[in-house]
């Protein structure tokens, strides 16, 4: 599903990080993070942080450091000087043009200065990213209930088609056998009609498709349970839909006449919408 949160961790008046977050959809836990160096060791224990609340999802996690230009004027000439000194002479020994802006000059400074002055608060860091994960954990709590109004929408139109079917296939059966009965009359001249009787049932009991309809309501019934649970059902709904779509087949080559066959179809169709949303889901 997709989401969105964000903060900021204040480590001096000068000096913060950015924290965001953003997702969107993937069958997967797919984890990205974007993050100062000084700051990688951190990695493993976001990543796990993360993995307690989200199962599914490509996960884009910036953790950006911010300077505030006011700092400019805290730094002396000589500090600047040696900076550039320094900047330029990595720049020559890596044989790349030597290309600096004020704000690289100050990053480079605060950079070394904080090693050696500033105490990063990792405890403060690691709280300040379980209220953003909450936050981000809600936002997409909120679009996975429209997701299950979706789904749940298209299980009451498959529910109301199932009901057209059978009311269609009582009717359909009975003009079938007779229209079967015509054309083996016609084409044979002496016939035991006791017999012909007995063979148009026994096809109609194995184009019988009462059994099929029984199991795609009972698949319903669970898939309404499912987006009702708290847990994450994705993977759970995934197979939902490939037992429905093998009833839903199976419906349709049992077909006995066009109107059911366009029902058949259909559920397909509600099937599929159901199936590209349920890879949003969690």
């Amino acid at each position: 599903m997709t989401g969105f949160a964000n903060g900021v961790l204040k480590i001096d008046s000068e000096l913060s990080y950015a924290i965001e977050l953003r997702s969107v959809n993937n069958r997967y836990f797919d984890f990205n993070l974007r993050m100062e160096d000084d700051l990688k060791y951190l990695e493993t224990k976001i990543k796990a942080l993360l993995n307690v609340k989200i199962k599914r999802g490509k996960i884009d996690c910036r953790i950006i450091k911010s300077i505030s230009s006011n700092a400019e004027n805290k730094y002396s000439k000589d500090e600047v000087k040696k900076a550039v000194s320094i900047m330029r002479a990595i720049s020559k020994i890596s044989h790349q043009d030597f290309k600096v802006t004020p704000m690289e000059i100050i990053n480079f400074i605060h950079f070394n200065q904080s090693q050696a002055t500033i105490k990063f608060d990792e405890k403060k860091f690691m709280s300040i990213l379980k209220t953003i994960i909450t936050k981000f954990d809600h936002d997409r709590e909120r679009e996975g209930k429209n997701l299950s109004l979706i789904l749940k929408a298209n299980v009451n139109a498959i529910n109301k088609k199932i009901i057209s079917i059978r009311k269609f296939y009582k009717i359909d059966s009975k003009e079938y056998q007779h229209k079967l009965k015509e054309k083996i009359t016609t084409v044979l001249k002496e016939i035991d009609h006791q017999r012909l009787h007995q063979e148009a049932v026994l096809f109609l009991q194995k184009s019988d498709i009462e059994e099929e309809l029984n199991r795609i309501l009972s698949h319903n019934q669970e898939i309404i349970q499912l987006l009702n649970s708290n847990e994450p059902v994705g993977k759970k709904l995934d197979f939902m839909m490939q037992e429905l779509n093998r009833e839903a087949n199976t419906l349709g080559s049992k077909s006995i006449s066009a109107r059911i066959s366009g029902l058949a179809v259909d559920i397909k169709v509600l099937i599929e919408q159901m199936r590209e949303q349920i890879q949003n889901i969690e």
